[in-house]
């Protein structure tokens, strides 16, 4: 699963401007209280009236404390949402790269970001003069970045209502670095069923800089989106609801049964 906040076209220099201003200490690494095993997991997306756009499917590999997941979802008018993320995890979890895709009908923008965190680069394919042209930027990277990783960091909140705050990149006119605030929540989302043996959480995107005042009076604040997960020893996701887009509709994400591991397909 990803985060969804992606610019529209008429916010970008607004919120490029908030990397004017430099970002506040305000995320921290995740410590891992449960490391992901390597597992197949099916899930179906759906509209909030019920009606099923795409089914989605989760492969995830290890080796060692070296972890790769691919997660896709391909919705029946074609179009597809791809992320596939590497990551370490040993006492924190360590992102290392990130490409997310999405393209077709359902997206009105295509995205094709790439993140590399050795090489300290961000990569994004925009159309210029009606070419698709691949713009690259170095960049310092905080430890704490949770680009493809945010389903895996919910199911590791500490217990208590503080909760914790990562950070995450989107891209505007250049990569924008944003702070993700993760904590639980007790509300509900209109028109979805209440969960037994669930616990829910609120992630909100939080801007910085000169983003923090124009973003408001341009109507392109980031909606908030709500996972639930198992109330269980061992937590794992049951539901998100979110926009995949900046601006999108509501989109809720079930899944379809408890985790295979991947060696016993």
């Amino acid at each position: 699963m990803r985060l969804p906040f992606r610019p529209s076209p008429r916010c970008t220099l607004a919120l490029s401007l908030a990397l004017l201003v430099p970002l506040a200490a305000l995320a921290e690494t995740v410590a891992t209280l449960r490391k992901q095993e390597p597992m197949h997991q099916e899930f179906v997306l759906k509209a909030l009236d019920g009606k099923v756009l795409a089914n989605g499917e989760e492969v995830t590999t290890a080796d060692g404390d070296r972890v790769r997941s691919d997660l896709t979802f391909r919705f029946l008018d074609g179009s597809l949402d791809e992320q596939i993320t590497t990551f370490t995890q040993g006492n924190v979890f360590r992102l290392i790269n990130d490409r997310h895709v999405q393209k077709g009908p359902s997206f009105p923008t295509p995205l094709d970001m790439t993140i590399d965190v050795p090489s300290r680069t961000v990569s994004w394919h925009q159309l210029k003069n009606g070419r698709d042209a691949v713009s690259t930027v170095n960049m310092d990277f905080p430890d704490d970045v949770g680009n493809g990783l945010v389903p895996l960091l919910v199911e590791n909140v500490p217990p208590g209502p503080a909760g914790l705050r990562v950070s995450w990149f989107a891209v505007a006119v250049r990569p924008l670095l944003v702070t993700v605030a993760i904590h639980p929540d007790q509300t509900r989302v209109d028109g979805l069923s209440p969960l037994q043996h669930a616990h829910q959480y609120l992630l909100h995107v939080e801007l910085h800089g000169m983003a923090f005042f124009v973003a408001p009076l341009i109507n392109e604040e980031p909606a908030d989106l709500h996972f639930w997960v198992t109330d269980a020893p061992q937590p794992s996701f049951l539901r998100l609801a979110a926009p995949f887009y900046q601006g999108g509709p509501m989109w809720v994400v079930e899944s379809l049964g408890p985790e295979i591991p991947s060696d016993a397909r």
